[in-house]
């Protein structure tokens, strides 16, 4: 399953939604991705290509005070984008997960 394939599973299985993610010039460099989970808890997943992707599990609260500090609870896995994202969709006869 190619990167198109896995954003859209995501957006209509996982209910993520998808944003541009800007690099430092400005331009979009990947995607990012989200979702608000019950219980508090936001999902992240941030790609730059299907070869490198970051998925992170963060506490829904943001401290202004620290804006850049990790968020207590934060888990973060990355890696090549379909590997990051697949414990994220059900599993489907012929899809395999390394």
């Amino acid at each position: 399953m190619d990167s198109t394939e896995l954003i859209e599973r995501l957006r209509r299985e996982g209910g993520f939604r998808m944003l541009p993610l800007l690099g430092n010039s400005g331009q979009v460099a990947g995607v990012h991705l989200s979702r608000f989970l019950p219980g508090g808890h936001l999902d992240v997943i941030q790609a730059w290509d299907e070869h490198w992707a970051v998925y992170a599990r963060l506490p829904d609260v943001l401290d202004s005070s620290a804006p850049f500090a990790v968020p207590l609870g934060a888990r973060a896995q990355s890696g090549p984008f379909s590997r990051v994202v697949a414990p994220l969709l059900p599993l489907q006869s012929g899809l395999t997960m390394r």
